[in-house]
C-alpha cells in the first residue's frame, strides 16, 4: 500500500507545492504527499510550535532558521548532500539550515537583496570606487542627484557599510558563523573609506554618494533616473519595469573589487520532522529532500512558487531576476541574526544605531571616527 508523507506549508507555498507534489508517486515510489495550508506565516508558525507525533507533519515548507530551531529541540532530522549538491545550493543557503556542524534544511528559495543599476549610466561599476567617481561626474553634470540609496531604509544599507570595510560583526573561521566579539563596524579600513568615499571635504557632510531614505523617497527618484542604483529586494522589480528603467542586478561591489559585499539573506526551505520516523516514513521524505536539493526539483519548485531560487544549476532556466536575486543571496548572503541584530543592551539596537550614525555623519556632518567608535561601543554590549 501507498503511504502518505503529510507537508505543511504556508498559503504563499502550499497552493504552489499541490500543482507538482499533491498525489505524486514518483518522487518517492510507495509514497505519495499530502499538502496542508495554513492561512499565512503566523499561523503555520503556531500550528507547528504545537504539533506532536500524533497529527504532526512529515516534512516542513519553512524558514531555514525555522529548521534550526527543529533540530535544536530534536524536531528535525539531518540530511546528508553530495559535493555537486552543495556547490549547486551554496555555502551561505545550506549554512542557514546547518546547527552543530549538521544540515537539516534543503534551502528552495531566497529573500534577499542586491545593487539595482540603471544602464543609462552605462554598465555597473566593478568597484565602489568607480561607482563614486561616476556618481561626481553625473552630478557635476546635473544627471544624478544620489549614487546608491538603500531604499528599504537602514535594514538594506548593510551591503555599502561592507563595501566600506565595516558591517555588523566578523565571523568565525567558516565565514558563516558570526563572531559578536569582532567588531568591525569602526575598523580602521570603515573610517578611511567612509572619509574618502561618503563625505564632501568642504562640507564634511554627505557628498551624495549614498542615501538611506526609503522608497517614498528614493522610489521616485531612481525612477526618474536621477539615482544611479538602487540596493532592494525583487518586491521593487514590477514598479521599475513599469516605469520603463533599463537596469542590471549585481551586489555592491567592493571598494577595490576584491572580495565580497554582505547583504541580509534569509532561505525558505524544506525539512523532514522527527515525526516521519513515528509515522513509517522518513525514507520517502527523505526521497523528497533528495528530489528538491537537485536542479529538477528545484526547477520545479521554482516555477511553482515563482521566487528567487536557491539552485545555481537552473539559474538559466528561470527569469533572469529572479536567477539574479538567486545567484546574489547564494554568493554574497549573510543570516540576519534577529536576535543580535534586536538587541538593546547597549542601549539602542543595530537599526537605530545606524539611523543615529547616518544622520549623525552624513546630514550634521559630525566627526566620522568618532561616531563610528561611540555605535560600535554599543554594538559591542549588544
Amino acid at each position: 500500500a501507498t503511504k502518505t508523507i503529510t507537508i505543511w506549508a504556508d498559503d504563499a507555498r502550499g497552493p504552489a507545492l499541490k500543482t507538482f507534489l499533491e498525489g505524486n508517486t514518483k518522487i518517492a515510489p510507495g509514497y505519495t504527499f499530502k499538502i496542508t495550508t495554513y492561512a499565512g506565516y503566523d499561523a503555520l508558525d503556531s500550528a507547528w510550535k504545537k504539533a506532536t507525533a500524533s497529527g504532526g507533519p512529515d516534512v516542513m515548507f519553512h524558514p531555514a532558521g525555522e529548521g534550526v530551531n527543529a533540530a535544536k529541540s530534536g524536531k528535525a532530522v539531518p540530511l546528508t548532500f553530495s559535493a555537486t549538491e552543495k556547490s549547486q545550493l551554496g555555502a551561505a543557503a545550506l549554512g542557514a539550515g546547518t546547527y552543530k556542524g549538521r544540515t537539516y534544511v534543503v534551502p528552495l528559495d531566497v529573500d534577499t537583496t542586491t545593487m539595482i543599476w540603471n544602464t543609462k549610466f552605462g554598465a555597473a561599476p566593478k568597484t565602489f570606487a568607480d561607482l563614486v567617481t561616476r556618481f561626481k561626474a553625473a552630478k557635476a553634470a546635473g544627471t544624478a542627484t544620489t549614487g546608491i540609496c538603500s531604499s528599504d531604509g537602514t535594514w538594506g544599507s548593510l551591503p555599502i557599510l561592507t563595501a566600506l570595510g565595516g558591517g555588523a560583526w566578523g565571523y568565525k573561521a567558516d565565514g558563516i558563523t558570526p563572531d559578536p566579539n569582532q567588531i568591525i563596524f569602526n575598523s580602521p579600513e570603515a573610517v578611511t573609506n567612509w572619509n574618502k568615499y561618503l563625505i564632501d571635504p568642504t562640507t564634511k557632510k554627505s557628498n551624495g554618494v549614498f542615501a538611506w531614505d526609503g522608497w517614498e523617497v528614493c522610489g521616485p527618484q531612481f525612477l526618474a533616473g536621477k539615482i544611479m542604483a538602487l540596493n532592494t529586494g525583487s518586491w521593487r522589480i514590477g514598479d521599475i519595469q513599469k516605469a520603463g528603467v533599463k537596469y542590471t542586478l549585481q551586489p555592491v561591489p567592493t571598494v577595490n573589487g576584491k572580495g565580497k559585499t554582505h547583504q541580509w539573506t534569509g532561505f525558505g526551505g524544506a525539512f523532514v520532522t522527527s515525526f516521519a520516523a513515528k509515522h513509517g516514513v522518513e525514507l520517502g521524505a527523505k526521497k523528497l529532500m533528495q528530489y528538491l536539493a537537485a536542479p529538477a526539483g528545484a526547477l520545479a519548485y521554482a516555477k511553482a512558487v515563482n521566487r528567487p531560487a536557491v539552485n545555481s544549476a537552473i539559474a538559466s532556466k528561470v527569469s533572469s531576476d529572479a536567477a539574479g536575486f538567486g545567484k546574489a543571496g547564494a554568493s554574497n548572503g549573510v543570516v540576519q541574526e534577529n536576535a543580535l541584530l534586536g538587541s538593546n543592551a547597549g542601549g539602542a539596537n543595530w537599526y537605530d544605531v545606524l539611523g543615529d550614525v547616518y544622520s549623525k555623519i552624513l546630514v550634521k556632518g559630525q566627526d566620522v571616527q568618532a561616531t563610528l567608535d561611540k555605535a560600535a561601543v554599543i554594538l559591542y554590549k549588544n
